[in-house]
């Protein structure tokens, strides 16, 4: 059940996804009226003969902006307790170090963050190389720099990260490996990295400690050169039986924890964070691997909490913290006509505060592949933009400028089961399912109890969507919604105030 006056609405028709970039700040009267926020308002007053009506508008606004902020106030207090619990735990889960350990320090390293303590932990990995439960220890009270590192090959070994290791500042980074014309797009981005086994098995790397990134000029360089390449913090590459445990990830110059053609991985109790301002940080990447857990991870990123991405199976994101961020994606698959596929995900059990999406499916026109047997189950979002997205339009302006083609091929979407969304969203719309007219999406969602911030609509979108997840689409594909938006420097004006909407049935 929805909350609200406007309860869970059907509102889509096929004009609702706009197909190219000049029809993204519109909105949709009676499906059939495509006008832009401004236009709206004018000409809702002019037909209604009530000049004032924006001035009495603004004062609504004002009025539903003192409620809005109070809900966002609580949001943001229930983060900092459950995120205080969350590294408690993580903290009494790593336990403390023991005597029986390799210590860096005893193969020269310095630990004052200034010399390149890089000589020194190879050192020491190869002192541990054949030992039986070896354990590598880069101790409490020490920060330690260090050049990228590869590892190769390693098998049954545990590093145990107490103090900080901190990459190098961007100067001193080595270039990033030549483009390999074989590679996907995604594939290119993932080879280059701080930290990477390669071909490993049984490796644990635990502890206390942090891996900083010193990310923040890489975000700057980015910005006006989306061009230039930055590194991952963490990779995991054709390696099995890894874990990696309790650790801060921080301040990544690109993603932090990528897990590529690899199986049977955990991510246990990470604790993954960038401040605003960060570029294309996601938490956990997983790319053509198996049998994958993450497990209580709290991520706060400037991208993607968690994506899953091309050629991924036996994933499951179990609990967790997820803050600002753009939530859970599967993909996006199907870019430039490639076929892609992700099968065999559970997200269960996991908190969304203030991110841009929660749960979110997105394809690309004109690939190919499948995602299937995919369940979203007790999901609680706070403060949410769209608690739910499946998206197999999926074209952002910043990764194909200009028009979005309208084609047949579809990565096909099938059995995916939404049981049990809780809370309440900042957008106007609970749910949006667009799919495919030549491959429609089989979605079934039931226990849906999401309610709207003060002031918005609350409604869901369907487009071809077979069969009916339940209530949400029973009406199918007409707009039975009416939302009347605020112009975009009233928007602007409000500040954290995502939405403020008059919503009726025309």
């Amino acid at each position: 059940m929805m909350h609200r006056a406007l309860t869970l609405v059907a509102v889509a028709a096929a004009a609702a996804r706009p197909h190219n970039h000049e029809q993204r700040d519109t909105v949709l009267v009676r499906a059939r009226d495509r006008v832009t926020r401004k236009d709206l308002i004018l000409k809702v007053s002019r037909d209604a003969g009530m000049e004032d009506l924006v001035d009495s508008y603004k004062q609504k606004i004002v009025e539903i902006a003192d409620r809005t902020q109070q809900w966002l106030a609580k949001a943001d207090a229930a983060y900092a307790k459950d995120a205080r619990a969350h590294d408690e735990e993580r903290a009494r889960a790593a336990g403390s170090s023991h005597t029986a350990m390799i210590s860096v320090m005893d193969h020269g390293a310095k630990g004052d963050g200034v010399v390149d303590d890089r000589a020194a932990f190879e050192a020491a990995v190869a002192a541990a190389r054949g030992k039986t439960n070896a354990v590598v220890h880069l101790p409490a009270g020490h920060t330690f720099l260090l050049s990228p590192i590869e590892l190769v090959d390693e098998t049954d070994l545990e590093i145990r990260i107490d103090g900080t290791v901190r990459a190098p500042p961007m100067e001193r980074w080595p270039p990033p490996p030549r483009e390999d014309s074989a590679l996907s797009a995604e594939r290119q981005r993932m080879r280059y990295a701080f930290l990477e086994l390669r071909r490993c098995r049984a490796i644990v790397i635990s502890g206390r400690g942090t891996i900083q990134g010193q990310g923040q000029p890489w975000w700057a360089l980015r910005k006006v050169r989306p061009e230039v390449r930055a590194p991952a913090l963490l990779v995991i590459r054709e390696s099995r039986d890894c874990a990696v445990r309790y650790l801060s990830l921080v301040e990544s110059p690109f993603y932090h924890v990528v897990v590529l053609d690899s199986e049977r991985v955990t991510l246990d109790r990470l604790r993954i964070a960038t401040p605003p301002g960060s570029v294309n940080t996601d938490g956990v990447d997983v790319l053509a691997s198996s049998d994958v857990t993450i497990s209580k991870c709290h991520v706060s990123t400037g991208d993607d909490n968690v994506a899953i991405k091309e050629g991924s199976r036996r994933v499951q994101v179990l609990g967790g913290l997820f803050h600002k961020g753009h939530g859970l994606s599967i993909g996006s698959l199907g870019e430039r006509h490639t076929e892609q596929s992700v099968e065999d995900v559970l997200i269960a059990n996991v908190r969304f505060y203030r991110t841009s999406n929660a749960a979110r499916v997105k394809t690309w026109q004109g690939g190919r592949g499948r995602v299937r047997n995919v369940t979203f189950s007790n999901l609680d979002v706070r403060g949410v933009y769209h608690p739910l997205v499946l998206d197999q339009f999926y074209c952002p302006e910043s990764q194909h400028p200009g028009v979005c083609a309208n084609e047949t091929d579809a990565v096909a979407v099938s059995d995916v089961k939404v049981s049990g969304i809780v809370g309440w969203q900042t957008s106007g719309v609970a749910a949006m399912l667009h799919c495919s007219q030549s491959t429609p999406c089989g979605v079934v969602a039931t226990g849906i109890d999401v309610r709207s911030v003060p002031g918005c609509s609350n409604v869901v979108r369907c487009l071809n969507v077979v069969p009916r997840p339940g209530a949400a689409c029973a009406d199918g594909d007409n707009m039975h919604g009416f939302r009347l938006d605020i112009t975009r420097p009233m928007t602007e004006a409000l500040g954290d105030v995502p939405c403020v909407h008059t919503s009726a049935h025309p």
